[in-house]
């Protein structure tokens, strides 16, 4: 076999590899005596069936499987007697071109991506921000002010009406001194208008009212009103408050508390400052690992393979079509938000391989692993994750799902990154040097 390497780049190369004639007459000899024990054929036993008679009726398909070997055995052997480390996508260049004939050499060129090759500065020691692993008062208090303000109500209120507000009238229409049509038991907002009524002569006239006032603003009476006689005309409308409604955020108090399925407020408040503050924590350690990973990618010129970065950015954009076309969006919709996201996705995926790589680089250098038993213990936090008192999952059936969507190295690679983040953490120099 001979093989010619070019370099195409800085992750990418070019393997001319040519099969001398005996070696595919070799196995294509094997092919054939293969095919004799198996062909059957009418008044022939097996493994007697004419060679000539075999070419005819299966040389074609004989061939194209004979192909597909050489090409894999021999690129195979190339790589491994070059040390060339493939990556991502392989692409012969003409593969349907390619013939293999009998007593004839087989010539075809690869192209292909390899593993990067860079260095990084120790993953000991980088520097990464402090942060606040307690909730404190105004934690507590603003959680306290959000969870009011999901639970706000439309309330009456004695108070004058305010921007948003609510008022319960009756209103009528007026053309002149006469009244055209009358509207009771209506509830109008401060800004939605009446139909024909200027949005700032609307509020104007609302805001500031009181249950018992009376207002009166300026309408157009629209092309649609109920009254064809006053369409387009000039006229008023004459409103009659009898309540003011206000969208307000109950009391912060044990009734709150008692809402949210706890006995008082205090208690609410406890629970409150125990996730708040486990919530901090996960920021502030993934803000940490960020932060030395973010040093190292900056520290290290890391060439990144083009076909890798493609297969990415099209698996984000083919699981993005996916979830839009379960949602039911138009074709043409689809499309266009696809072409608008490539740009996003190319540089998501840029990220990612990026990542992939400093996390082999650190995983090398500071000789960490995945081991068998982590690998059973995520599949046992997973199950237990996905298990109910109704069904139980167990580690095996987990360890199955996995494997029969080609999904155990994907488990390898997230285990491997969890071990290096925590090593950068654990490892890194605490600084004081952003808000927590």
């Amino acid at each position: 076999m001979e093989v010619q390497v070019a370099e195409t780049g800085p992750c990418s190369r070019s393997l001319q590899i040519t099969i001398p004639s005996d070696k595919v007459q070799d196995h294509l000899e094997e092919m054939y005596k293969s095919a004799s024990q198996q062909v059957q054929v009418k008044g022939f036993r097996p493994g007697k069936v004419p060679r000539a008679m075999i070419e005819k009726l299966h040389g074609d398909s004989i061939r194209a499987e004979a192909k597909e070997q050489l090409l894999n055995r021999y690129f195979g052997e190339a790589c491994r007697e070059n040390e060339i480390q493939p990556v991502g996508r392989i692409k012969i260049d003409n593969v349907e071109a390619l013939e293999v004939k009998a007593n004839e050499q087989l010539a075809f060129t690869a192209q292909l991506d390899i593993k990067p090759s860079f260095e990084i500065p120790s993953a000991k020691d980088i520097e990464i921000p402090a942060f606040e692993n307690e909730a404190n008062d105004d934690d507590i208090a603003n959680a306290l002010k959000e969870i009011a303000h999901q639970k706000r109500k439309i309330q009456p209120t004695e108070d004058a009406v305010e921007d948003g507000d609510f008022v319960k009238c009756d209103y009528s229409f007026h053309e002149g001194d006469s009244e055209v049509h009358t509207r009771n038991g209506v509830q109008l907002n401060t800004r939605i208008p009446i139909n024909g009524v200027e949005q700032a002569v609307y509020a104007e006239a609302l805001i500031g009212a009181k249950a018992g006032d009376a207002r009166e603003m300026a309408i157009k009476f629209p092309d649609n009103f109920e009254k064809e006689d006053v369409r387009g005309k000039d006229g008023t409308v004459k409103v009659a408050v009898h309540e003011v409604l206000r969208v307000s955020p109950p009391p912060v108090d044990d009734e709150l508390a008692k809402g949210m399925e706890f006995e008082t407020l205090d208690k609410m408040k406890d629970d409150l400052r125990v996730r708040i503050g486990s919530e901090k924590q996960r920021l502030g350690k993934q803000r940490q690992e960020e932060a030395a990973l973010e040093f190292l990618s900056n520290a290290a010129d890391i060439p990144l393979p083009p076909s890798l970065i493609e297969e990415q950015e099209q698996a984000s954009l083919n699981a993005f079509s996916q979830r839009m076309q379960q949602e039911g969006t138009p074709e043409e919709e689809i499309q266009k938000k696809l072409d608008e996201s490539k740009e996003a996705a190319h540089e998501d995926a840029e990220r990612r391989v990026k990542l992939f790589f400093l996390v082999e680089a650190v995983a090398d250098q500071q000789e960490l692993s995945v081991a068998e038993a982590d690998v059973q213990v995520e599949l046992a936090n997973i199950a237990d994750a996905n298990s109910s008192p109704e069904q139980q999952v167990t580690p095996e059936q987990v360890y199955q799902h996995l494997q029969s969507e080609n999904r155990l190295g994907e488990l390898q690679l997230a285990l491997l990154e969890r071990k290096v983040r925590d090593f950068l953490r654990e490892n890194g120099k605490t600084v004081d040097k952003t808000d927590s």
